[in-house]
């Protein structure tokens, strides 16, 4: 269990930093590609669909992360989190609102911020700890 414990944080901590590193590595690589020749601007598909990939990935380590935790505020703080950041990436794809890009980067940071305060809050030697927090945060 020493393995596993806090895994699915670990994993939304690392697919939140490897999307916002996707996210912000885009424009460069397409302003290189630009550059060098004067048509396709758009990414490629198997780009783009990391986004969504990204999502799941999210989508899973939240749901794994939520099963251990019993303070409903950092759960409905996830759970906005993440669909802020669904919202922002489909509008970037379907171009329902004018909204700039850069402001998905708040949801996926708030969701490292999240899954690091869950490791850091989920210390302990039992295998359950953080289904019983501390009496001072409820």
């Amino acid at each position: 269990m020493a393995l596993t414990k806090n895994l699915s944080d670990k994993v939304g901590v690392f697919a939140s930093i490897t999307c916002m590193v996707h996210c912000a590595i885009t424009p460069l690589i397409f302003i290189a590609n630009i550059c060098s020749q004067s048509c396709c601007s758009q990414a490629p598909l198997w780009w783009r669909s990391l986004d969504y990939i990204f999502l799941v990935i999210t989508f899973i380590a939240i749901i794994q992360t939520n099963k251990e935790q019993t303070l409903k505020i950092i759960k409905g703080l996830f759970w906005f989190s993440w669909a802020l950041l669904a919202f922002f990436i489909i509008n970037e794809s379907v171009m329902l609102f004018s909204i700039t890009h850069h402001l998905k980067y708040i949801p996926a940071l708030a969701i490292v911020f999240l899954h690091m305060y869950n490791i850091r809050s989920c210390r302990c030697q039992e295998d359950k700890c953080c289904l019983h927090p501390p009496k001072n945060e409820m």
